[in-house]
């Protein structure tokens, strides 16, 4: 067969026109066919003409999927990633919902994200100053100006990719410590507490992402509120010992008891013993050394009144 002969698709049957091939393992696909691909696939050189019939199936049921799908969180602002907590289901497309028809997006369900990473790619460039003659001229020592794109990447199981990966910025962010770089880490991390609760999906963390605000700052502070639908969320902020927070500022002391009119001891360690350092009574009674009468506490004898000796 000729470099130019007519090729046939072996999906559709269609004629494939010039520069319209896309080669398969054991045969051909016009770029049509190619379109309803996933667009988070990417082995179609290695792929039979067997399996991407099998695939086409697969995404002509996505199709039915998406048209009920209902997101009620979106982050992201180049790719954007689309969570529906009734369905318990994720989708990441650059398009908005009602432009979905092209692109037909996956719908993935959460119970299928194995893993889910932030990754930050660093760039930096150098800045000049104006030399005496008006040419550019490094500083000594050279200072950059820092930049970062804020990647999540999702690891999930499906038959025809392992991975999707989504950048949450559409512009250079600022390097670490500006608030457009801690914004964009919080994004970050409220799309990975969403991503990985097992089907769980609930409202995001503190951010100004689909949280009410409260002049200006996020209602809960920080904490995890409870999950969808009123159910008590699991990830709720704990600490170190995995037990709840003590009113904000020290945790119980790890032992799971309360902690001791603030000598930091636990109450008690099984001995209900008080602290090696508390001071025992001393006892007041004393006895006269003129007639050894025994007296309870004052300064003199209540027999002979010999003054107490100290």
């Amino acid at each position: 067969m000729g470099l130019f002969d007519k090729k046939f698709c072996d999906i559709c049957g269609d004629k494939i026109g010039l520069l319209g091939n896309r080669k398969l393992e054991d045969g051909n696909m016009c770029k049509d066919c190619a379109k309803k691909l996933s667009p988070f696939f990417s082995e179609r050189r290695s792929s039979t003409i067997a399996e991407i019939k099998q695939q086409l199936a697969y995404r002509e049921q996505n199709k039915q999927i998406l048209a009920g799908f209902s997101p009620m969180f979106t982050f992201g602002e180049d790719d954007k990633i689309y969570i529906d907590p009734m369905k318990q289901s994720f989708v990441v497309s650059r398009r908005n919902p009602g432009s979905w028809s092209d692109e037909n997006p996956d719908v993935i369900p959460l119970s299928s994200v194995a893993g889910c990473n932030l990754r930050v790619d660093e760039d930096r460039e150098e800045i000049y100053t104006q030399g005496k003659d008006g040419e550019e001229v490094s500083y000594n020592p050279p200072r950059y100006k820092f930049t970062c794109d804020f990647y999540i990447d999702i690891k999930v199981n499906n038959p025809y990719f392992d991975e999707i990966t989504a950048k949450l910025n559409d512009s250079d962010v600022e390097g670490m410590g500006t608030m457009e770089y801690n914004r964009y880490q919080q994004m970050a991390q409220q799309v990975i507490n969403n991503l990985t609760q097992n089907g769980n999906a609930g409202i995001p963390m503190s951010g100004g992402y689909n949280q009410p605000m409260n002049n200006g700052m996020p209602m809960n502070q920080g904490y995890a509120p409870a999950g969808a639908y009123g159910q008590p969320n699991p990830y709720a902020q704990q600490n170190a010992y995995n037990q709840p927070m003590n009113n904000g500022y020290a945790p119980a002391n790890g032992y799971n008891q309360p902690m001791n009119n603030g000598y930091n001891q636990p109450m008690n360690q099984g001995y209900n013993q008080r602290p090696a350092y508390a001071q025992q009574p001393v006892s007041q009674a004393w006895v006269c050394p003129a007639c050894n009468a025994t007296n309870e506490g004052g300064a003199f004898c209540a027999c002979c009144g010999t003054p107490r000796q100290r």
